[in-house]
């Protein structure tokens, strides 16, 4: 296996009738060995095998992409990685560019916290322009305002290898694949039970996770039952001396707040502390009271059924539970607890205490004395996928592929906080049944605390289905000197429906906005590959064409090419080329039915013109947000050139370099309203905002929406204007152009005492362009956003006798621009491997031990409201495993 910092590159076949087909199975990507002679008799495993296989990007058996980049992750490489969830797989990726180096966590922000993974860092939307996949099929979208796949739900321990396409796929898979495919390729059955433990500590963390799987088999099939249980507890602002909003021992501002326990008190225009009554201000850091790593706990269930019907009908199942629950504290995504208050107390309150001889007071204060540091607040994600597949091998070595995944994943919610109102009626409380004691939270009446605690910022529930039919053809329909020439020919049906409530308000009385969306896709497909030459001296030439039509009930229809070749003019030199355009469609959460849509009014103007006078600031605002009717899918056309070469005069020696060009249109965005300096100066916007709406105007924009806020007439009512009405929703807008360099370089050396290997991989950024709307001019973002040039994932391994250990080393580039920098990220994993041997009821059993973040770094500092911005708030966590095969 030719590994490379801990992933493979996918193997180049050859494309004879039994040329190198998908090997025992995809538990590794490995060199293809060169088949024997197509009139040789046909090995009946190989054969089984090579009808349920193909490689991720190709629809035919036996193929890989031809011209394309595809990076893998193997079984051995999980165990090393040594992860409890598959987004934290993910992150090992340097292209992975949203999450990698650092540990994808569930974000405060219910309706779009679903970690994302996104190939080079593309698109904003609802949903995810990385596609991800379980065994070629689609999974459930989960999230309340959100469409993305929950790759938590696949625990790596039923893995047998990752399959990442690095280049567009939507000639295969139709849409979301613009960046790339990520396919989740599980474990076939085995005989005899496994148990997997282990158990993580580091500074005020903990982390463990079992792994239960037994297989079975029988002389026409196989079972596999695996249960999987993982759980961590949370990790503390408090907990991490980065995270802090004072960075002015950095040189940079001071982000604290003054609604402390206890508090501050304004009288007369003078700052009080509300513990000593003297002059000044108590300062406090809410980030002491939010989980930056949140507790979570996530139990699953999953079941691999394969089933031979005859020699030539083949069943493959694979099928899952999966419930994963967040319990998460404050709002990691603001930096805030949720819990602090002001407002303004008179002595008409039982509890006023006056200073002097003041009447009235201004009051800064929080909850923490009675429900603790931050607000709770929860996510839970269930989901459930179904997943058959029927292989029916044909004479002339057609197959024929019935493919079925029905999946669906159910969200929930919640945000607690401090409802204002509530807060602002129980300060004018007069006796001490309805007033806030805000010297001293804890002494008020507990119905007057429920009162004000008993709030929901937000609270969502949701529940996404699909259903998707795929049949596909392929077979070898001509014979070419250089072999055989092979077709696949399909045709697949997608239902998609989403089910959403989402709202908030005082628990007693909720206010909740409930929406549905569906859609379905009719889409047919094709695949050819042609081998142009096979010649002993001027070596081979694969040809590849994809194209793939879908037709949308409510977004229209596209199609996609692609294109590619393959050029070897030697065993050991692969030159590959690709040129293909893809597509996501917009994400039901982004529609015109997204759950947050609405008209939001305003009675003042806060976003004016550079030209506005001063006196429209007092005129009326309306700002149309959320989803939109109308979009249509964000685009992209891609092409790279690259090459693998496994040199002569080196032994377990390989380079792999790609360079990629990829541009990206229509994607969904919003226009910057709460930016006027830019939204008024820049080319393009104008079409979102009108300046001096009349009232039919203002009607006609939010027709059938819902308001928030007072009625739009109300805004126009004793001959009131509106100064302006903003299109702050969903739409096609943004565009980015990018290129840059993917490499990997590899060696392995056979030694006396066992094996060493040293690798490294990347991706370098050469060029990255954005146009922040159609028709304005493309922006410079190299150098000039809040991104490194560059990702490098290094490695050196070697084994001894029943020893293996492995060091992986990550690396994020630093970033400076005009108005802020980062510095880079290094971080150092250890895995070690100490094989036990057998035992009388155990046929193997094993110790590991995994370190990440060997040298406990820091996140990288970032002058801002909790002082850094990218990399793990874990530390140092050393983990300890326990493996045994029985």
């Amino acid at each position: 296996m030719a590994s490379f910092s801990g992933l493979t590159t996918t193997p180049v076949f050859r494309r004879s009738v039994l040329a190198a087909l998908i090997t025992a199975s995809f538990s590794q990507c490995a060199v293809a060995q060169e088949a024997e002679s197509a009139q040789s008799e046909p090995d009946p495993m190989v054969e089984t095998i090579e009808v349920r296989g193909s490689a991720t990007g190709t629809l035919i058996r036996g193929a890989t992409p031809v011209g394309t980049n595809v990076v893998g992750i193997s079984e051995e490489d999980v165990a090393e990685i040594g992860v409890p969830d598959s987004n934290e797989l993910l992150a090992q990726i340097p292209q992975m560019t949203s999450t990698f180096n650092s540990r994808p966590t569930m974000a405060t922000d219910i309706g779009q916290g679903m970690p994302m993974p996104k190939l080079r860092d593309i698109g904003t939307g609802g949903g995810s322009t990385t596609l991800v996949l379980l065994n070629g099929l689609r999974l459930p979208g989960s999230g309340i305002i959100q469409t993305v796949p929950n790759a938590a739900a696949i625990p790596p321990s039923v893995l047998s290898t990752v399959e990442v396409v690095m280049d567009g796929g939507s000639s295969i898979y139709g849409s979301d694949a613009i960046a790339g495919v990520v396919n989740f390729i599980t474990q076939r059955p085995k005989d005899g039970v496994t148990v997997n433990l282990e158990g993580g500590f580091g500074d005020s963390y903990t982390a463990g996770s079992l792994n239960l799987t037994a297989g079975t088999s029988w002389d026409s099939g196989a079972a596999m039952l695996s249960f999987y249980h993982a759980e961590n507890g949370d990790v503390m602002g408090s907990d991490r001396d980065f995270i802090t909003a004072d960075s002015t021992s950095n040189g940079g501002g001071d982000y604290r707040t003054r609604q402390c326990s206890p508090g501050n008190i304004t009288a007369n225009g003078t700052s009080y502390r509300m513990d000593t009554l003297t002059e000044g201000s108590n300062l406090c850091d809410p980030n002491d009271g939010i989980s930056y790593v949140p507790e979570q706990k996530q139990d699953t269930i999953f079941l691999a059924l394969e089933q031979e019907f005859s020699d030539n009908v083949f069943l493959n199942l694979n099928t899952y539970y999966s419930d994963w629950g967040v319990d998460i504290t404050g709002d990691a995504t603001n930096a805030l607890t949720d819990l602090g208050a002001s407002g303004t107390i008179t002595s008409d309150n039982p509890y006023f205490t006056a200073i002097g001889d003041e009447t009235s007071q201004t009051v800064d204060f929080n909850f923490s004395d009675v429900v603790g540091p931050g607000a709770k607040n929860s996510s839970d994600f269930k989901a459930f996928s179904f997943m058959p597949e029927l292989t029916v091998e044909l004479p002339n070595y057609w197959r024929l592929k019935a493919a079925y995944s029905y999946g669906w994943a159910e969200t929930h919610g919640e945000e607690t906080g401090v409802n204002a109102t509530a807060v602002a009626t129980a300060l004018a409380g007069t006796d001490v049944s309805t007033a806030l004691n805000p010297y001293d939270v804890a002494s008020t009446d507990p119905a007057v605390l429920s009162s004000i605690l008993s709030y929901y910022g937000t609270l969502g529930d949701a529940k996404q289905t699909h259903h998707q039919i795929r049949l596909t053809l392929d077979g070898a329909i001509y014979s070419l000197p250089a072999g055989d020439v092979m077709l696949a020919v399909g045709t697949e049906y997608f239902k998609q429906n989403y089910d959403v409530s989402f709202g908030g308000g005082a628990a007693d009385a909720l206010l909740m906005t409930e929406t549905s969306a569906s859609r379905n896709v009719k889409s047919v497909f094709s695949e050819v590959v042609v081998p142009v030459m096979d010649d002993i001296d001027a070596g081979t030439i694969d040809f590849t064409a994809s194209i793939r039509y879908d037709s949308y009930n409510d977004v229209g229809s596209t199609t996609n090419p692609k294109i590619g070749v393959d050029y070897s003019p030697t065993d050991n030199l692969r030159l590959r080329a690709q040129w293909g355009t893809s597509f996501q469609a917009p994400s039901l959460a982004d529609s015109g039915a997204a759950v947050d849509t609405r008209a939001i009014t305003m009675s003042v103007s806060p976003f004016m013109a550079p030209d506005a006078a001063d006196s429209d600031f007092f005129r009326g605002t309306i700002i149309l947000a959320g989803g939109s009717d109308g979009l249509q899918p964000e685009e992209s056309e891609s092409y790279s050139v690259g090459f693998d070469w496994t040199p002569e005069f080196a032994d377990d020696f390989k380079v792999s370099m790609t360079y990629f060009d990829v541009d990206y249109s229509s994607a969904i965005s919003l226009a910057p309203f709460y930016t006027p300096s830019v939204l008024f100066s820049t080319e393009g916007y104008s079409d979102y905002y009108t300046i001096n709406p009349t009232l039919d105007e203002a009607l006609a924009a939010a027709d059938g929406m819902r308001i928030d806020g007072q009625s739009i007439e109300s805004l126009y009512a004793d001959g009131n204007s509106v100064y302006a009405l903003f299109d702050a929703r969903r739409n096609n807008m943004t565009a980015t152009k990018l290129s840059g360099i993917d490499f990997d370089i590899a060696k392995e050396w056979q030694t006396s005492f066992g094996s060493v290997n040293a690798s490294v991989a990347g991706s370098y950024t050469l060029d990255r362009t954005f146009q922040p709307v159609q028709g304005a001019a493309y922006q410079d973002e190299k150098g000039t956003d809040e991104r490194g040039d560059y990702n490098l994932l290094a490695q050196v391994g070697a084994t001894y006798e029943n020893m293996l250990g492995t060091v992986r080393i990550l690396h994020t580039d630093g970033w400076e621009n005009a108005v802020a920098s980062a510095d880079s990220l290094t971080t150092v994993n250890l895995f070690g491997k100490y094989d036990l041997g057998e035992y009388e009821f155990v046929e193997e059993a094993s110790v590991t031990v995994n370190v990440d973040n060997l040298f406990d770094e820091d996140a990288v500092y970032y002058d801002d409201a909790n002082g850094f911005i990218s990399g793990s708030t874990l530390g140092r966590v050393i983990y300890l495993g326990l493996n045994l095969k029985m």
